[in-house]
């Protein structure tokens, strides 16, 4: 099944391509310098194209098989931890002890003055 999508979006692919270059130009570069003046943003244009058609309905095929080929290539929706090895335990480490914070205002005083030699 992903081959057959695949194939037919090298396909689609090619032939969307071929479209867009066998198209008219409508104005390109040349409007920035005011060639085209016909072809404006709102101005007019003509009738809609069976290339024009044939364009559009090849990038809507173009695009849903894009779409398809990520839906089918994707993996199982499972987790990454899932598939991860177990952890070994960690190391233990050594504590060192902790000088406890003074409580009440008489242990800030005796932790500030010097110490007696």
């Amino acid at each position: 099944m992903l081959t057959f999508i695949a194939v037919i979006h090298v396909l689609v692919c090619i032939i969307l391509i071929s479209l867009v270059l066998l198209q008219d130009p409508k104005g390109g570069a040349g409007s920035m310098f005011g060639g085209g003046s016909s072809n404006t943003l709102l101005g007019a244009t003509g009738a809609v194209t069976f290339l024009t058609r044939l364009t559009r309905y090849s990038a809507i095929i173009f695009g849903v098989t894009c779409i398809i080929l990520t839906l089918l290539s994707r993996p199982n929706t499972g987790s990454v931890l899932d598939t991860a090895p177990a952890s070994s335990p960690a190391a233990p480490t050594t504590e060192q002890p902790v000088e406890s914070a003074p409580q009440n205002a008489t242990d800030v005083e005796q932790s500030q003055q010097p110490a007696a030699q």
